[in-house]
């Protein structure tokens, strides 16, 4: 059954590994000449405070001193061998990238998957902590922090609007979807996007309608643009482009439009949820090409 789950992505994965790679590698900032040092340092505050500080901290005030006591042997030693190595396979691979690779920068949201494992690899070599009366206390800590985790994902967007600065959790992706259908979008044409926050936005909204993003720095736009629209067509469908002015670039639309027939840009502007009165408007730009009139 988890391969019934998981092998229609991992497919896709590697039919689409340079659209899948392109902005986790860019976000890496590769410096083979002089990132050693930079990329050490961010390895070693990717993996202590993002991942493993706070779990450390939990258990040291819970346990204390029990963890330099003698242990008993771990729980089950062929299983804690296997922790300790995975934990060393990982450790040499995430150095190896910065050493033979020149990656310069590590965010924990990478690592964190990585290196789950670690309190359980721990405990498994301390099977007695879990008859320790400060046991429960430990337990209380990490329930509470992933309620607080969970709290503040929720909040974000107020938090974001009560700042002034807008998140993508703030766009008003429902009025959108209900505006390009206002405009004649007939909600099962291919749509371009020009980031892919906005491509996965529409893509909710739109679920019948293939939706990609001919993103800056990931594609080469004019000819990602003219490969849809040749699709399109192909299909008898139409094919809607759409941007958003608060992240793509103003010459976005000069170079989507740079291997097709030029139209005018249509707009529209929504409010944002949860933000502070003042704060600006979205602002969409479009067009809208039915099917039969694409250039």
């Amino acid at each position: 059954m988890g391969q019934l789950v998981v092998l229609p992505h991992a497919a896709w994965l590697l039919s689409h590994l340079t659209e899948a790679t392109s902005g986790t590698i860019s976000k890496m900032n590769i410096q083979p000449e002089n990132g050693l040092v930079k990329g050490l340092l961010r390895l070693l505050e990717g993996v202590v405070p993002s991942t493993l500080l706070l779990w450390a901290l939990f258990a040291l005030w819970a346990f204390r001193s029990a963890w330099w006591q003698r242990p008993l042997a771990p729980v089950s030693p062929p299983m804690h061998r296997v922790f300790v190595r995975y934990l060393g396979l990982v450790l040499l691979a995430l150095a190896g990238m910065v050493v033979f690779a020149g990656v310069s920068n590590f965010k924990g949201r990478w690592i964190l998957p990585l290196l789950c494992m670690a309190p359980l690899a721990a405990f498994s070599a301390r099977p007695e902590l879990q008859h320790h009366p400060r046991a429960r206390r430990y337990t209380i800590a990490v329930a509470t922090m992933a309620v607080i985790l969970l709290v503040a994902a929720g909040i974000r967007p107020w938090f974001s609007g009560l700042r002034g600065e807008v998140d993508e959790l703030n766009h008003p992706s429902i009025e959108l979807a209900d505006a390009l259908r206002a405009a004649g979008y007939d909600g099962t044409s291919p749509i371009v996007a020009s980031d892919h926050m906005l491509a996965g936005m529409l893509r909710v909204r739109f679920p019948d309608a293939l939706v990609d993003a001919c993103a800056p720095g990931e594609d080469e736009i004019p000819t990602c643009v003219a490969d849809h629209l040749r699709r399109s067509v192909q299909r008898g469908q139409g094919l809607l482009l759409i941007s958003r002015t608060d992240y793509v670039p103003s010459s976005w639309w000069d170079q989507a439009q740079a291997r097709i027939a030029p139209r005018a840009l249509q707009s529209i502007h929504l409010p944002f949820h949860m933000v502070r009165a003042g704060t600006p408007q979205a602002h969409y730009e479009y067009i809208w090409s039915p099917r039969g009139t694409q250039p």
